[in-house]
């Protein structure tokens, strides 16, 4: 059974019967008869979040009347999404040398460079691997946002925290983070047979949604609960990032500080969570997210567009 979502709504037992199979699929695909590749991948995939991604390529699918008949082939793309995401956190954790993951070492802590690479490599071959047999057009749009991905990592690695603005953040976001949700409802749409139109317009409203989820995810570093969230609050300034509410800081309240340490961090922290700052940063994240909602109300079957919908708006409670 799938993990719960956050928020009081349920799945509807049709999105739910499909991501049973979407999650006996990634298990399956995630896993390797090598012994210890398998021990270094198996942990994280049953260990893995909520499924955000294929659920939305589901939810997109379905909310568009996609047919039955190529419901398996939906399955393949979202199992293939969430295998490249799996696959971008082993990588990510290696970049940022992340000692944990998820309340669990890392596999880059656990086992080091050499096999972090290959682990994330692997888990690249088998999401290409479900790919088989997919449309070529769906494929092709696949690599395409691969690659934006690995350029939005490199941006992000070759622009110093100091020199960061807010154009290049939002380059970055887009790139690493929104463009797999745009994949998502692109691959949906397109596998249910929607118009071009409809699948350009259920993508930009995947893309604000990932700018969403971002800018939440961000502005929980700031004020999240740690139980809740899994990270302590600062973790971003002390790693040297600068994300949404580091950069309204700068643009509200002052310079931030060098030296990034716990001590430093304290003497930002009631700069950081001022109405300046944080609810300029709040009022963005609605503002995408209102944006999503606007895109996703094309869909045709009402259960499936009042879910998404109310999923929009529990994601965005978190931080209201």
């Amino acid at each position: 059974m799938l993990r719960q979502f956050p928020g009081s709504f349920s799945l509807p037992a049709i999105l739910q019967k499909d991501l049973d199979s979407l999650e006996a699929l990634i298990r399956e695909r995630g896993q390797s008869e090598y012994p210890l590749m398998n021990s270094m991948i198996a942990s994280l995939i049953q260990n893995g979040g909520k499924r955000i991604r294929p659920l939305i390529l589901m939810a997109v699918f379905r909310g568009m009347e996609g047919p039955e008949d190529i419901a398996r082939n939906a399955y393949k793309a979202g199992a293939s999404l969430e295998l490249i995401h799996t696959a971008t956190l082993i990588h990510d954790d290696l970049i940022d040398q992340s000692l944990v993951r998820r309340g669990a070492p890392t596999i880059y802590a656990s086992h080091g460079i050499p096999s972090a690479i290959l682990a994330g490599d692997y888990l690249f071959v088998e999401a290409y691997a479900l790919t088989s047999g997919l449309p070529e057009r769906l494929i092709q749009k696949s690599v395409s946002d691969l690659r934006k991905m690995a350029e939005g990592q490199l941006l992000e690695e070759r622009t110093s925290p100091e020199t960061l603005n807010f154009q290049t953040y939002l380059e970055i976001i887009q790139s690493k983070t929104a463009v797999m949700f745009r994949s998502a409802c692109i691959s949906g749409a397109m596998l249910a047979g929607s118009t071009e139109d409809d699948q350009c317009h259920l993508g930009e409203a995947g893309l604000m949604l990932g700018v969403a989820f971002q800018f939440i995810d961000d502005i929980l570093d700031v004020t999240g609960d740690e139980e809740i969230t899994g990270k302590p609050v600062g973790t971003d300034f002390l790693s040297g990032k600068k994300t949404l509410p580091y950069l309204l800081y700068e643009e509200q309240v002052g310079a931030l500080p060098r030296e990034r340490t716990p001590k430093t961090f304290k003497s930002v922290y009631n700069g950081l969570r001022s109405e300046a700052v944080i609810s300029r940063a709040k009022e963005m994240a609605r503002e995408k997210t209102t944006r999503a909602k606007e895109g996703f109300s094309i869909l045709i079957n009402r259960d499936i567009r009042s879910f998404i919908l109310d999923m929009c708006d529990q994601m965005l409670n978190r931080i209201l």
